[in-house]
């Protein structure tokens, strides 16, 4: 993992658990994960959801929580790490009690890759390491060319991260607010939704800003003060 941490890879230390909106299409899912990363769960995991269904902050959160466990784990983006060594990258990761390993269907299809996640899943095998992959699809349609490491893909325990709709992302919205120390009205929440592309990643971002803001001006989250900031 030296490369790894030349890299300067890791989990993003504000996301946990604690911070991820839990809808009760994602319950069973989030419990999962937390059994998985005090290591009283599944050894092989696989997640998978579409753009913004939160599964990057789940292992992201399942990292940290193994870490804050005692155990040693990683978290790796594999989508920014395609041009590199997947040898360098996974050398070692067998001595890991949790890897986590994000958008899996971005290596899938070279060989070099599929090569190095098939030898890892057998050292893995053999240390007791538990897998945690995400993907866009589920296992079984993932677009793998080594037959052996299809058919462990296969094996892994499979859960869907559920998009939420409409109402569940202001809810989420007002939901990070209050994790920011910050008083988001239904109006305010819906003027933000309304006016700014309604991903959550850039909600978000956009809530981040609005709290350094507030915070430097003294000023609370109202729709004059949201207008001026963000220049609407």
């Amino acid at each position: 993992m030296s490369e790894q941490l030349a890299l300067g890879i890791g989990p993003d230390r504000f996301l946990t658990f604690d911070n991820f909106y839990v809808v009760s299409a994602n319950r069973l899912l989030v419990n999962q994960l937390g059994l998985q990363a005090r290591g009283e769960g599944e050894q092989w995991v696989m997640v998978h959801g579409a753009a913004e269904s939160g599964r990057s902050h789940l292992l992201q959160a399942a990292c940290q929580a193994a870490s804050a466990d005692g155990k040693i784990a990683s978290y790796l983006p594999l989508k920014d790490m395609v041009g590199y060594s997947p040898d360098e990258i996974l050398a070692g990761a067998e001595t890991l009690d949790l890897l986590c390993l994000d958008d899996v269907d971005a290596v899938l299809g070279k060989d070099n890759w599929e090569e190095a996640l098939f030898h890892l899943y057998n050292r893995a095998s053999l240390s007791g390491t538990s897998l945690l992959l995400s993907s866009a699809r589920p296992a079984g349609s993932l677009d793998c060319n080594l037959p052996d490491l299809r058919s462990r893909l296969t094996s892994f325990s499979v859960y869907q991260a559920h998009s939420l709709d409409e109402e569940q992302r202001l809810q989420a919205l007002v939901f990070r607010a209050e994790g920011l120390g910050m008083e988001l009205s239904p109006d305010v929440a819906e003027y933000l939704y309304h006016r700014a592309a309604r991903n959550l990643s850039t909600l978000f971002d956009i809530l981040d800003q609005l709290d350094r803001e507030s915070l430097r001006h003294q000023r609370a989250l109202t729709k004059p003060f949201v207008k001026s900031v963000m220049g609407w």
